[in-house]
């Protein structure tokens, strides 16, 4: 019973209803949905009926969570979508990978290299991690993290990624007009033009001589994200 506040949180996502869209049904304010929300206060007995006939729930999954069937299944759904994502990713990176590789050795075509090991890698390593994090979850019949910290850290994980991909951006969109001209060039619909001027920045440096951090990083994000609940679990702001 703990966890009805998180309960709560979960039906309303579910149902795409606002914090606010909530309040106004119950006639109560915003701040009093989020307070139930946090744990701050608790429902009373009436509170409760009225909230699960909004939410379309019995009081029982209010107290007490999904059944563990809807439980299970939620796990596995997740689990199934980061495998087959996973999958993806591990084509492009294992099949991309080589055949960049022997472009740049018969055809001195670098762009291709730099995209796979800079974005490709890390994406596969990243849903990798995610996904052995839902693996987990399932054989321990457990579920992401909802505690406050768990909130706090994912908030601040999401956010360093954010300043990596904006610091990488400029890279990004080079190498992807390079990778193009690559392959318009193979195609034979176009001549190739070396391009000049690599945008750089200190993360670019840092990554070009540490390739192996690049990748135990992304494998650790993936693992995070999938531990804190993301996106299995999405924030407040996102349902306001």
């Amino acid at each position: 019973m703990r966890d009805i506040g998180k309960n709560i949180r979960s039906l309303r996502q579910k149902r795409n209803i606002s914090q606010d869209q909530l309040a106004q049904t119950l006639h109560v304010t915003r701040q009093t949905i989020s307070n139930y929300e946090t744990g701050r206060s608790r429902p009373d007995v009436e509170m409760l009926a009225e909230l699960a006939r909004v939410l379309d729930a019995d009081i029982k999954e209010l107290l007490y969570g999904p059944t563990g069937m809807e439980h299970s299944a939620r796990l596995l759904r997740h689990l199934a979508v980061g495998a087959v994502l996973t999958g993806l990713a591990a084509i492009l990176y294992f099949v991309g990978g080589p055949w960049a590789q022997r472009l740049l050795q018969e055809r001195y075509l670098i762009c291709p290299v730099y995209m796979v090991v800079f974005f490709v890698k890390p994406l596969f390593f990243i849903l990798l991690g995610w996904t052995l994090s839902q693996a987990c979850l399932v054989l321990l019949r457990s579920e992401p993290l909802h505690s406050r910290w768990a909130v706090r850290s994912r908030r601040l994980l999401l956010a360093g990624i954010s300043v990596w991909l904006a610091a990488m951006s400029p890279w990004f969109f080079y190498l992807a007009r390079g990778l193009w001209e690559s392959l318009q060039y193979l195609w034979g619909h176009g001549a190739f033009s070396q391009q000049s001027g690599f945008p750089s920045n200190a993360f670019l440096l840092y990554v070009a001589r540490h390739p192996k951090v690049l990748s135990l990083g992304s494998a650790l994000c993936g693992t995070a994200l999938g531990i804190l609940g993301f996106p299995a679990c999405r924030s407040h702001a996102a349902q306001q």
